[in-house]
């Protein structure tokens, strides 16, 4: 089995690449632009595929020599499609949705061969191929196509779509994570020098939300305080309980139907709900704790925080390791799931106290892998637990760990998403 360090010692820095395996199963094609695609590539070789990492074909639009190009491009990736004999494309977010701009033929139809989109951000957002003159409708349709897997790592959104959209055609898969990409020494609980850490960006000063009275954004308050009143409870049945969102608004604009009008209401509910599961939860975190915090991300002091640093890099793993409690809070568009920040705490061996979401319970044992909280005040009792004894938290870090390496890893993942696609195309 190829080691990360090892994969990462043979990528040459060319965007197209094949891996052969010794035993292939078949030919997976992965394709995309997000640093951890990586990690991803690796467990499908390492599962026993040939792997092709392949260069985003997004490219197609955003880039007016290829677009200028389009033809001669869409032919080469169906010649490599073909070349390399690959049975599945395997893609994050829409960076495989390729709409060919006169005939509208989808690029994994015209090559004959399904795709997995990997949807690790949110789906309801304007994709590449819209600059070039793409409808919200044909979206959905390329969304729903029947040569089409969507893979979503949040199970409330996967609600939503199928409650507003109709989209059926996906999978419920957790994000995950690789071990040994954040591999630590460990250090003891009492020997850390940071006391607490969050990593994440501040995306955008939100406390509008709270006061304006627009009935978009009213309706998103009300959707929001639904769901805080019980993290259980899906964000299908809150949006239930209050209703459609209302069609008046000056968020919208009147003169046409665009992307922005079709996904606004998601807009302000994400809106809402970071204020009130990030921005708000940072600053009660800075307050309290002062210079305790280590803050690292962009955009904080859009709220009055000072960051140490705009980003970790390639430190975020030492900073889990040597901190005595890692945060977890969620951006507004994580309804029901972990994102990819707790499993890589618990992979650093870093104390993983998160807010709670309704996955949690099915991912870590609250209690004996983590610590978690559902308001500021829980989050302060738990901070200050951890401070006042921190060598009592050494065996559930460990325990953290372990389930990380048991359970969630991207070979885990890439495991049952090859699964279910071989059981839906029939491929091999």
């Amino acid at each position: 089995m190829m080691t990360f360090q090892e994969f990462l010692g043979q990528r040459n820095g060319q965007l197209n690449q094949f891996f052969p395996h010794p035993q292939a199963k078949g030919t997976v094609l992965v394709s995309s632009h997000i640093w951890w695609t990586e990690q991803i590539a690796l467990a499908v070789y390492n599962l026993g595929y040939n792997l092709l990492i392949h260069f985003p074909f997004y490219f197609l639009y955003t880039d007016e020599a290829a677009w200028n190009n389009f033809d001669g491009l869409w032919d080469q990736i169906r010649h490599n499609i073909k070349e390399f004999k690959v049975d599945l494309i395997l893609a994050g977010n829409s960076t495989a949705m390729a709409p060919h701009p006169k005939t509208h033929e989808m690029l994994h139809d015209a090559a004959g061969i399904p795709v997995v989109n990997y949807w690790w951000d949110e789906p309801r957002a304007t994709p590449p191929f819209a600059s070039r003159g793409s409808s919200p409708q044909e979206y959905l349709a390329m969304l729903t196509n029947p040569r089409a897997l969507n893979v979503i790592w949040d199970i409330d959104v996967l609600e939503e779509l199928a409650a507003f959209y109709g989209l059926t055609n996906t999978v419920h898969v957790p994000l995950a994570t690789d071990p040994g990409f954040w591999q630590q020494t460990p250090v003891p609980m009492d020997k850390r020098a940071i006391r607490v850490c969050f990593l994440g960006n501040c995306h955008f000063d939100s406390a509008y939300v709270e006061t304006d009275e627009d009935p978009l954004v009213r309706w998103a308050r009300q959707v929001i305080d639904a769901k805080i009143a019980n993290l259980d409870r899906p964000m299908t049945a809150c949006l239930k309980e209050v209703g459609a969102a209302p069609t008046a608004s000056k968020y919208y604009d009147a003169t046409k139907q665009d992307w922005a009008n079709m996904f606004r209401p998601w807009e302000f509910l994400n809106a809402v709900y970071m204020q009130r599961t990030r921005n708000h939860m940072v600053k009660a975190a800075a307050e309290h704790l002062k210079k305790k915090l280590v803050l690292i991300g962009n955009g904080w002091d859009k709220i009055g925080l000072t960051a140490q640093s705009r980003h970790a890099q390639e430190k975020s793993g030492y900073i889990y390791v040597n901190s005595q409690v890692s945060l977890n809070l969620f951006g507004g568009c994580v309804h029901g799931g972990m994102p990819l920040r707790p499993f890589d705490i618990a992979a650093s061996s870093g104390l993983l106290v998160t807010h709670y979401q309704r996955e949690l319970p099915g991912l870590f044992d609250v209690g004996k892998e983590c610590l978690a909280f559902r308001n500021a005040d829980e989050m302060i009792a738990a901070i200050d637990r951890v401070l006042a004894a921190p060598q009592e938290f050494e065996a559930m870090v460990a325990a953290g760990r372990q389930r990380v390496l048991t359970e969630h890893t991207w070979m885990h993942r890439m495991e049952y998403v090859l699964q279910a696609a071989r059981e839906r195309f029939a491929i091999r």
